[in-house]
């Protein structure tokens, strides 16, 4: 039988790989809410500003709540 230990060791690449790339795309989206946010202040448009914000703000979340997933997972292992 397989010492568990080892199989999460070989685990952890691909789930820090996968989070790394789920957080490529967390900050696309943040950059495309900037730019469009950006685009319609610029044209005197101001609605879009509180939303993106909120989003943005979500987005920030989840990437905190990701690091201190890896923290942890760094802290086990």
């Amino acid at each position: 039988m397989k010492d568990p230990r080892a199989m999460r060791r070989r685990q952890k690449s691909p789930v820090f790989v996968a989070l790394l790339l789920f957080n490529l795309v967390l900050v696309l989206i943040q950059l495309w809410l900037f730019v469009s946010v950006l685009e319609d202040i610029l044209a005197s448009h101001f609605a879009m500003a509180i939303p993106a914000a909120v989003t943005s703000a979500v987005i920030l979340t989840v990437n905190i709540w990701m690091l201190r997933g890896i923290d942890r997972m760094d802290a086990n292992g």
